[in-house]
C-alpha cells in the first residue's frame, strides 16, 4: 500500500470517521502523558496499558493495515506515544495496586502481563482478525470492550486517586472510539464486530457519567 488512503476498499466518509477517531486517540495519549508528568499517576489501568501496547507493537511493525500509509504511521504514532505511558507505568504503576504484596511485585506483573498479551494477540490476529479486517478492528475492539469495562471498575476502586483521572481523557477516549465505531457501521455488516461497537459505546458513556456523578457529589 503506497498511497496515503486506500480508496478501493474504503469510502472517503469511512476514512473521515476513522481518521478523526484515530486523531482523538492521539490527543488521549498526549493528555495521559501530561497528566502523568503532573501527578506521577497513570490514569489507564495496568492491564489495559499492557494489552494496548502489545496490540500497537504488533500492528505497527508486523501486521500492516491496508487502509493506507497515513494509518500505518498513525498506528506507529500511537505506539511511540504509548512508550512514554508504559515508562510511566513502570515507574508509577504500583500506585494502582491495592495491597503491599501486589505493589512489591508491580514490575513483574507488568512484564508478565505484556508477555502474555503478545502471543494471545499475535495468533488471534494472524488466524482471525487480519484475514477478515486487514486493519485490526476485531482484536482492537475485543481489547477496547475489556478496557472500557475495567476503566469503570478502576475509577470506582481508586477513590484516593480519582482527582488524577481526567474527564477530558474519558471524553477523548469515548469520542475517539465512537467515531471509529461509526466507520465500522458504514463498512461492515458483521454483528459480532458491531455489537462490540455498541457495548463499547455504552461502557464509555457509563464511565463518563460516573465521573460527572461522583464529582458532583464530591465522592
Amino acid at each position: 500500500m503506497n498511497s496515503l488512503f486506500n480508496l478501493t476498499d474504503y469510502t472517503p466518509i469511512q476514512h473521515v470517521f476513522f481518521a478523526v477517531g484515530c486523531l482523538l486517540w492521539v490527543f488521549t495519549y498526549i493528555g495521559v502523558i501530561r497528566n502523568l508528568r503532573k501527578n506521577a499517576f497513570i490514569e489507564i489501568p495496568l492491564i489495559a496499558v499492557t494489552a494496548n501496547f502489545a496490540w500497537e507493537l504488533l500492528w505497527s511493525f508486523y501486521f500492516i493495515t491496508n487502509m493506507g500509509n497515513l494509518y500505518v504511521w498513525g498506528y506507529r504514532i500511537w505506539f511511540f506515544l504509548d512508550c512514554f505511558i508504559v515508562y510511566g507505568l513502570w515507574k508509577n504503576g504500583y500506585k494502582q495496586l491495592e495491597t503491599i504484596l501486589e505493589q512489591s511485585y508491580a514490575k513483574l506483573i507488568i512484564v508478565l502481563s505484556f508477555a502474555c498479551w503478545i502471543p494471545l494477540l499475535f495468533f488471534y490476529i494472524k488466524n482471525y482478525d487480519y484475514p477478515v479486517s486487514h486493519n485490526g478492528l476485531y482484536s482492537g475492539y475485543i481489547l477496547n470492550v475489556m478496557m472500557s469495562g475495567i476503566f469503570i471498575s478502576f475509577y470506582l476502586r481508586n477513590s484516593t486517586n480519582r482527582p488524577f483521572i481526567t474527564l477530558s481523557g474519558a471524553w477523548l477516549k469515548g469520542l475517539g472510539t465512537f467515531f471509529i465505531s461509526i466507520c465500522c457501521f458504514l463498512k461492515y455488516d458483521d454483528w459480532f464486530l458491531l455489537s462490540m461497537c455498541l457495548v463499547n459505546t455504552i461502557l464509555d458513556g457509563v464511565y463518563i457519567y460516573l465521573i460527572y456523578r461522583l464529582r458532583k457529589n464530591g465522592s
